[in-house]
Order: structure tokens, then C-alpha cells, then sequence
């Protein structure tokens, strides 16, 4: 979904980037909601031992950074897809013929998606079957809202040829302002679920204006990058003295990015680390509530920038790193794949850190203090290295599979 002519190896390594933190995400995301959602006296917390979590400010505040990360995750992963997609398609949309090769090629994109998740259930019922039961798998939800990020993916990318064709006759400058006006509103309102009313997570259906606004915000994040694609492609192909030419120039800066990173960066961890060590936990966990977080967008914007502007490496820095480039290059179409899978069977490899951490939690509690936080140090090493080992696997298991499949229906190259 992507053109060749602005494939940047930068973008497949923020893949690779993304698929760690949203795996990583969520190996730790039910031991933070219990340690920052519940009182350490609460039966569940007691059982599960999270409460020693909760009672730790090293503990919250790596778990709170983590939750921001899988959030940013999740923006990574739509405004890649919109910052080629809607760019490309927006520098089509007034050649002849536009509307006539866009149903064939959305048709196409969306087939892949659709033989993907068909891929990955078929792979889910066979193990269900024949080596291990699998529980959920065939419930109503198995399909429908335990995959709602790639039924909104697929919807994006359905609607994307549309959006770009808006864009091209709205105008760079009025669609980026209103665009812009228009992500204050959805992050006013964000700010709003976050800390005021988060509701019922598991009482939530389609219904939910809450649950609406989640998707929402994924699709500013997928058209707010396809802008920024859009002015970029126009600055590198046009001299033009837009409104908006001078700020573009000034953000092609490398140091620029990097000084904003640092500082949104630095913003993330004094703000996490405050809250961590005042024990506001709540706080901590309405920070991150799920794609509500404005730091993950920001933070996810400034790092598609920074990797998509063009590289400045001699030909001899691109060879020193050819053979890491490649393993990278192949591991990172694994992340929708990815996605479908952990979320298919994530009972399956939930259970299996679950256990284990929840057995290192258990120690920590019998311990004395030194010894304790050791086991509480090898808690967090085991959740990080597994959610690393799974999204490696899975996007090895991909590279080898599905791809293959793909390229064997003629639905990729």
C-alpha cells in the first residue's frame, strides 16, 4: 500500500518499532489496568499480586510509558498506511480514469486484508482443533469486536480514495486547517473520556459515543499523516511559495525533529514520572487510555517525519547497513499479520506469560526487599523479552507464510 517511488527503509524500521511496542503493550496492559485501576485490598489485586505493582513507583512508571507506547503503536501504524496512501491517490485523483483504477486497486487492498485475517482465523480453528483448545475462538466477538482496529483499518483504506479526491479540491492549506481544527475537538472530547468518563469497558458495543470516538481518532491520525505525505511530495517536487512552504522547509531539518523528539521525549517521562511517584496511579492509566493519549500522537507524527524525510547517509553508511535493512524489510509487512494473530489467539499466548509473571510477582512477595525487586526486575525482563520473541515469531511465521500466499494469488509483489 505504499509507492515505491517515497519507500523509505526508515518507515519499515518504525514497523518494526511499532509491532514491539503494541506487543509489548499488551503483555503488560492487564497487569497495569489492575495495579492502576484497582485499590491494592481488592480481591483480584491480591490474587494476581499487582498490588505490589502498584505499590512500586519504578513499576507504574515503566508500565504507564509502556501503555503510551503501544497507543503510539497504534498511531504509527494508521498514519504510515495514510502518509503514502492518501498522498499517492490525492496526486492521482485529477488524472482521467481516477475513479475506474481506484475500485480495482481499493478492491485489491482490501482483499488483502480480508485473506490475511481469513489466513490467520483458518490457522486459529486448526489449532483449536487439533492441538490445543483455544477459549473464545468461534464466539460472536471472536471476529467482530476483538478485531475492531482491522475492520476500521479496512474501512480507511476502503474510503481512502475518496478522502484523497476531497483533499485535492479542498486545497493543501484549507484541509490541513481544517483537519487540524477539527483534532482539538476530537482531543477536547478524548481528554474528556480519559479522565472524566472512561465507562465501561466491557459493557461497550458499537452504540457507545465512546467507542465511536476511538475510531474517529484512529481516522484523523490515518488523514492528518495523508496531509502531511501530500505537503511533502508537493515541497520536493515544487519550489511554490505556499503558505505553509517556509514551515515545511524548516521541519525537513533533522535537527529540528530530533530537538521535538527530545522534548516530547523528556515531556513523557517527567510527566509519567510525577504522577508515578505522587501515586496517582489513576492518572497514570487515564494518561494512556487507549487511543485517547494526545503525547502517542504527537510522539507517533514526529517519528513518521523524522523517517520519512530523506536520507542524508552516504552510500557507505547504506551498505554497513544493508544486511540489518533486509532482515527489518522483512519482518515489517509482518505487522498486520501481526495484529489479526495475537489478537485471535490471545488467549493462547496470554496464558503462557501470565503464568510466569504472575509466578515472579508471587515470589517478590514472599522475598525480603533486595530480593523482592529483583524478582519484580525479572518480571518486567521476562514481559518485555516474550512480547519481543512473539512479535519476532510471528512476523518470521508471516514472512514465510502468508507473503508467499500473497505473491503466489498475485495480490502482492
Amino acid at each position: 500500500m505504499r509507492s515505491k517511488k517515497m519507500r523509505n527503509e526508515r518507515i519499515e524500521f518504525l514497523r518494526v518499532c511499532a509491532i514491539i511496542g503494541i506487543s509489548a503493550f499488551h503483555v503488560l496492559l492487564a497487569w497495569f489496568q489492575q495495579a492502576s485501576g484497582l485499590d491494592a485490598i481488592h480481591p483480584q489485586a491480591v490474587a494476581s499480586h499487582a498490588n505490589l505493582l502498584a505499590d512500586s513507583f519504578p513499576s507504574m512508571w515503566l508500565m504507564s510509558v509502556v501503555n503510551l507506547l503501544g497507543a503510539w503503536g497504534n498511531h504509527v501504524f494508521y498514519m504510515i498506511s495514510g502518509f503514502f496512501l492518501i498522498s499517492s491517490l490525492a496526486a492521482q485523483s485529477r488524472q482521467v480514469g481516477f475513479w475506474r483504477r481506484q475500485c480495482v486497486a481499493t478492491l485489491r487492498r482490501c482483499v488483502v486484508i480480508i485473506v490475511t485475517l481469513a489466513f490467520y482465523a483458518g490457522i486459529a480453528l486448526l489449532v483449536n482443533a487439533y492441538v490445543m483448545p483455544i477459549p473464545g475462538v468461534g464466539a460472536s466477538t471472536w471476529l467482530g469486536m476483538d478485531l475492531e482496529f482491522i475492520w476500521l483499518y479496512l474501512i480507511f483504506v476502503a474510503i481512502a480514495p475518496a478522502i484523497a479526491w476531497a483533499i485535492e479540491r479542498i486545497g493543501s492549506f484549507r484541509a490541513e486547517m481544517l483537519v487540524v481544527a477539527m483534532l482539538v475537538v476530537v482531543y477536547l472530547l478524548n481528554g474528556y473520556i480519559a479522565f472524566f468518563d472512561q465507562g465501561n469497558l466491557d459493557g461497550r458495543g458499537l452504540g457507545d459515543w465512546r467507542k465511536q470516538m476511538s475510531a474517529i481518532t484512529y481516522l484523523f491520525s490515518f488523514v492528518f499523516a495523508g496531509l502531511i505525505g501530500r505537503r511533502l511530495r508537493e515541497a520536493q517536487s515544487s519550489a511554490e511559495d505556499s503558505k505553509l512552504h517556509g514551515l515545511v522547509e524548516c521541519m525537513k531539518s533533522p535537527k529540528v525533529l530530533k530537538c521535538l523528539i527530545l522534548v516530547a521525549c523528556a515531556c513523557i517521562v517527567t510527566l509519567t514520572g510525577i504522577l508515578a511517584f505522587s501515586r496517582r496511579n489513576d492518572l497514570l492509566y487515564a494518561l494512556s487510555f487507549k487511543s485517547t493519549s494526545v503525547l502517542s500522537f504527537v510522539m507517533a507524527l514526529l517519528a513518521l517525519l523524522i523517517c520519512a524525510l530523506p536520507d542524508q547517509r552516504g552510500k557507505e553508511g547504506e551498505r554497513d547497513e544493508s544486511k540489518f535493512m533486509l532482515t527489518i524489510n522483512r519482518l515489517a509487512p509482518g505487522i498486520l499479520g501481526f495484529y489479526i494473530a495475537q489478537s485471535l489467539m490471545h488467549e493462547l499466548w496470554y496464558k503462557a506469560s501470565y503464568s510466569i509473571m504472575h509466578s515472579l510477582l508471587a515470589q517478590a512477595g514472599q522475598e525480603g526487599i533486595a530480593a523482592g525487586a529483583a524478582s519484580i526486575v525479572m518480571f518486567f525482563a521476562f514481559g518485555i523479552i516474550f512480547a519481543i520473541a512473539l512479535a519476532g515469531f510471528v512476523c518470521i511465521f508471516d514472512c514465510f507464510t502468508r507473503q508467499p500466499a500473497l505473491r503466489l494469488l498475485k495480490l502482492s509483489k
